[in-house]
């Protein structure tokens, strides 16, 4: 009863095993490779948690765990609004450092210090938007350590100038600043 070009049961019984094989095979190989896929992963959280982690010993992760577990007993007694005390780790306390401090040093405050002005002259005391007189507004002090037989602080004082017509109906409001000599 076997037409022909059609498979006998047998043939079929052996492609059906072989393929159950190759299926068991494909399915080891899968585990393998999900299996390193993982380890792969966790190598790389390693990495990155020594790259990138805190170095010091005083930031040890049980620190955290401690007040973790404080606060869940906390929550499964019930108890709210309470201040727990954490238990002693035996750690010194962090404090936190002051930043560093940018720029020069200013110079001592006992060092004589002369005061050298630098004005406009009165026709650049004008405004340059509307011609109206300005009026001083400040100074800009810079400070040099000028050492001859004596040392002594020279402060460099600029007057600053602005156009109060301009102030309260323009805009725009120029600063003019006297020039310092080389």
């Amino acid at each position: 009863m076997n037409r022909t070009g059609e498979p006998s049961v047998a043939e079929l019984m052996a492609q059906l095993a072989a393929n159950a094989a190759e299926i068991a095979a494909l399915k080891a190989e899968k585990e393998a490779l999900s299996a390193r896929v993982v380890k792969l992963e966790e190598e790389l959280e390693l990495a990155r948690l020594h790259r990138f982690a805190p170095k010091s010993e005083k930031h040890v992760d049980r620190l955290f765990d401690e007040a973790e577990q404080v606060a869940n007993e906390d929550e499964a007694s019930g108890e709210d609004g309470e201040v727990v005390d954490l238990p002693e780790t035996g750690f010194a306390t962090i404090e936190k450092p002051e930043g560093k401090k940018r720029g020069r040093k200013p110079l001592p405050e006992h060092l004589p210090r002369e005061r050298v002005e630098y004005d406009l002259a009165d026709g650049q005391k004008a405004c340059p938007c509307c011609r109206h007189q300005m009026h001083r507004m400040g100074e800009a002090v810079t400070e040099q350590l000028h050492i001859e037989v004596k040392a002594k602080v020279l402060q460099n004082v600029r007057f600053k100038y602005a156009c109060r017509h301009c102030d309260r109906t323009g805009i725009n409001t120029p600063v003019v600043l006297a020039p310092m000599p080389a």
